[in-house]
């Protein structure tokens, strides 16, 4: 898809108001300088929810009736309650949103597709993987070879 600003490049991000695709920090603040229209609210569409103050209590670990592969262990689900970078993250409203939505969509799929077009999203997708499944030596050696 076409960045709807310059109409020039790739578009990666969308405006979280508007959903005007745009493609670079120069079109989202060429695109922010006029007023954009709110887009209605959807099932699929990405809403506010209203900021919580909740405090979540420490609870034992974690235990699991039906395991997979792919279960994140209890050890690691501490890791990211208690990872900073997380936790900055998460004090953005829209992060709040976009994970609140997710929770209550009937389709996350769809709405997951959605919301990885939001680079403050990806970063906390990024940090949340880099905390349960941290890259391997090599994984580390090879991203530093291509730098």
């Amino acid at each position: 898809m076409d960045c709807k600003v310059c109409n020039s490049a790739v578009s990666k991000y969308k405006c979280p108001s508007c959903r005007i695709p745009y493609c670079s920090l120069a079109c989202w603040k060429t695109h922010k300088s006029v007023e954009c229209d709110k887009v209605p609210a959807t099932p699929s569409t990405i809403t506010p929810a209203e900021p919580s103050n909740t405090v979540i209590p420490e609870t034992p670990a974690a235990t699991y009736n039906f395991p997979t592969e792919d279960t994140v262990p209890p050890e690691k689900l501490k890791e990211l309650g208690d990872n900073q970078q997380l936790k900055d993250i998460l004090c953005n409203p829209h992060v709040r949103a976009i994970i609140s939505s997710l929770d209550k969509a009937t389709n996350p799929r769809q709405l997951l597709h959605e919301a990885m077009q939001e680079p403050i999203f990806v970063e906390f997708v990024d940090e949340c993987m880099r905390t349960v499944n941290p890259p391997s030596k090599e994984e580390l050696e090879e991203a530093m070879m291509q730098l």
